[in-house]
């Protein structure tokens, strides 16, 4: 019994979220998704996640589950190991396997791989062996079984490999937390206290906000901010989602190459090339009008 109270323990510790205030599920939320909305090509003939090349044996193995959006399964997978990364700071993807009877070349019975499907799973990781580990594993309904996974089938994303400590995107909800003044003004004008100027303090926190933001692409509102300074954010917000993608696709390839024996190919995702560094200075150059600069970040 004491061993069950241990574990839900540390599985509410390891998944505890900041208190809830108006900015935390718009903030996880929009960081975590659109990836293809934001970051594709403008081609609509191909999907902004592919195999390549087309025939591999990786993507052979891994369509045979997916008979209609792929692409959009995928970008879900990885949507949701950026959410776990910026909310509890590790993420895990299990490579699940799946294996029909076949023969060898001499004509013996052996396993042969068919499919493969990849899920994010909740939990940590409980027993570490040679060739497999115990993983406790959090279900939709809180709650935790142990399943066996072999070592080669587990990816581990830690948001430490990107330079950033494991409460740093916590931290900030919470510095945005003590921004919200809604409830405090509503109960000093409510009270009719002498002195209070609402517009002085909503200037004030709207300060303070920008300041818990000022290295993070995001923004709650663009209320009295400067064109200029939307465009800088704009230019940060498509930063750290390339910074996210390419990580987690870097960790998946591996994964994938680790797990599967002649994989030959490799997940590809369709990014539109930008080079950020080059169109702020053509901006701050006046090379490019804002106009351009923002048909360049929005539209092509």
């Amino acid at each position: 019994m004491t061993n069950m109270f241990s574990v839900q323990n540390r599985i509410n510790r390891t998944y505890h979220l900041p208190k809830e205030n108006i900015y935390k599920y718009r903030f996880f939320e929009d960081l975590s998704s659109g990836y293809s909305f934001i970051l594709g090509e403008p081609n609509k003939n191909r999907n902004f996640f592919t195999f390549e090349p087309i025939s591999c044996r990786l993507s052979k193995l891994i369509n045979g589950n997916h008979p209609y959006d792929l692409s959009y399964d995928i970008e879900q997978v990885i949507a949701r190991v950026t959410y776990s990364l910026m909310a509890f700071g590790k993420a895990y993807v299990y490579i699940k396997t799946e294996y029909t009877t076949g023969s060898d070349c001499d004509n013996i019975e052996a396993k042969v791989l068919s499919s493969i499907e990849i899920h994010e799973i909740k939990g940590f990781v409980k027993k570490k062996k040679k060739t497999h580990v115990i993983f406790c594993c959090r279900g939709y309904n809180k709650a935790t079984s142990d399943i066996e996974i072999q070592c080669n089938q587990l990816i581990v994303f830690d948001i430490k490999d990107l330079g950033y400590s494991k409460n740093y995107f916590t931290n900030i909800i919470k510095k945005l937390g003590k921004c919200d003044i809604t409830l405090f003004s509503t109960s000093m004008i409510t009270n009719n206290l002498d002195g209070y100027d609402f517009s002085v303090h909503s200037k004030k926190k709207k300060l303070q906000e920008l300041r818990a933001l000022k290295d993070i692409g995001w923004l709650f509102n663009t209320d009295g901010l400067s064109d200029s300074y939307i465009l800088y954010k704009k230019i940060q917000e498509d930063q750290l989602r390339l910074q996210f993608l390419n990580y987690i696709l870097g960790k998946l390839n591996s994964g994938f190459e680790n797990c599967i024996v002649d994989a030959g190919g490799k997940l590809v995702a369709h990014v539109k090339e930008k080079n950020y560094n080059q169109l702020w200075k053509d901006y701050s150059d006046a090379k490019l009008t804002g106009t351009e600069l923002t048909n360049i970040l929005y539209h092509n």
